[in-house]
């Protein structure tokens, strides 16, 4: 993708309509539910080793989204000012 040459291979696989294009948040949510399935599949057969190489977003990405949203509101409620991100340890953690 023209413009995007900084992106990753990863990243790169689901980019299709590059940067500014409003259309792209439907692609992503796209993305995110393909992911999801796969990964619902693979867990039905039990194929391990694809699920281990599944990359999609976790509860992290998730609370990392909220907590943008929130500093976004932070900066509006400011008068539109810089505010510094806060990100802060999640209380989710990863089952063993």
């Amino acid at each position: 993708m023209r413009g995007s040459e900084y992106l990753d291979e990863a990243a790169k696989e689901d980019e299709r309509l590059g940067a500014l294009h409003t259309e792209g948040l439907s692609d992503s949510w796209a993305n995110v539910y393909q992911r999801i399935a796969l990964a619902i599949e693979a867990k039905n057969r039990g194929d391990e080793v694809f699920l281990g190489e599944l990359v999609y977003p976790g509860i992290e990405a998730g609370i990392d989204g909220i907590r943008w949203i929130e500093n976004c509101v932070r900066s509006a409620d400011q008068g539109s000012t810089w505010v510094d991100y806060e990100h802060t340890k999640s209380v989710v953690t990863e089952q063993v």
